[in-house]
């Protein structure tokens, strides 16, 4: 490989240290993607809670006990609808442009994939279909997961090749 060439291919970040320590492509703190992942989270629930109390005031099961089995696939669902086309657009939800992160494709920066985007948010949203309780804690182990990663890259982005970057 010639000069010139080497300048149009990237060395492919192989750690910490391969990423500027401040400003546009840092790696993004934990906290913010924690805050970033909260907001993401509420902007998916509150269109959510709106459906489920329609549907269940229709259908006159309000005053139920239990949840019916469908209502955490939809709320994965939505999660998915939501997440995949802005990260694969952008590289960014509302809850990452907010905060300034972006995530990003490791091999060359730019937004994920389709199906890297799905699978982003499609691992902990499957684990958090499961009825059972340890559901929440296991998709949320997932995402803690990104806190014991010299890049901070949760099993989630480990899976789709990703990692979650400062965008400013």
């Amino acid at each position: 490989m010639d000069d010139a060439q080497a300048d149009t291919h990237p060395a492919i970040p192989t750690g910490p240290d391969s990423f500027p320590a401040t400003g546009p492509n840092a790696l993004a703190r934990p906290w913010t993607r924690a805050v970033a992942r909260l907001a993401d989270t509420v902007i998916v629930t509150i269109p959510f809670l709106v459906v489920v109390l329609i549907v269940l005031g229709v259908t006159g099961h309000l005053e139920d006990q239990d949840f019916p089995l469908w209502v955490r696939p939809l709320w994965a669902l939505m999660a998915v609808a939501y997440e995949v086309p802005l990260l694969a657009w952008r590289g960014q939800t509302v809850g990452k442009l907010a905060l300034g992160i972006k995530a990003a494709r490791l091999d060359n920066g730019r937004p994920p994939l389709w199906h890297q985007a799905a699978m982003r948010i499609g691992l902990p949203a499957v684990v958090l279909s499961i009825p059972h309780p340890l559901a929440i804690v296991a998709a949320s182990a997932l995402y803690c997961s990104s806190g014991w990663d010299t890049m901070g890259r949760g099993v989630h982005d480990k899976a789709a090749g990703t990692v979650v970057v400062a965008s400013r």
